[in-house]
């Protein structure tokens, strides 16, 4: 077990060694977290969290937590992580309760090409939970965007360059 300061502390340090349960640990029951990718559904409670927080840490490496800002009720964490070669930085508004504990979660991700990369190996396995159906649909969906992004973004901004 990771003995820390707070919760917050406590989640940040459990997530950098990819120890599920002691992430859940530093979350509320209720828990919400709002997806980076879609706004068309939320993940709530510990065992959707779990199964997420699972499959995250299935497709994501050297995470790293750079900043966290903010007030006893909310604060802004940065880190910054790696989904196979892609590099992607991690915005993540945090609400907290009274005890400190993590009750609202709402992640950005850049670069675009981070994002699609995140989207592409996460998206599968998350779907994959249903069915291998689902799992080939989302694959296929998102393939194609995560590719364009990593191979166009050289060409792209350096045409949009200043």
């Amino acid at each position: 077990m990771i003995s820390v300061d707070s919760p917050l502390a406590a989640y940040r340090a459990a997530a950098e060694a990819h120890d599920v349960p002691a992430m859940l640990a530093c979350m509320a029951p209720e828990v919400v977290l709002k997806s980076p990718i879609t706004d068309r559904f939320a993940f709530s409670g510990h065992p959707q969290m779990r199964d997420l927080l699972e499959d995250v840490h299935a497709v994501i490496d050297d995470v790293r937590y750079v900043a966290d800002a903010g007030d006893d009720r909310t604060r802004l964490l940065a880190l910054e992580g790696r989904v196979g070669r892609q590099r992607l930085d991690e915005a993540m508004l945090v609400t907290l309760d009274d005890d400190g504990l993590i009750t609202h979660m709402q992640l950005f991700i850049r670069p675009l090409p981070g994002l699609t990369a995140m989207a592409a190996a996460l998206g599968p396995r998350v779907a994959g939970r249903h069915s291998r159906t689902r799992a080939f649909a989302v694959r296929a969906m998102i393939a194609p965007l995560a590719f364009m992004t990593r191979h166009g973004e050289g060409v792209g901004s350096r045409l949009a360059a200043p």
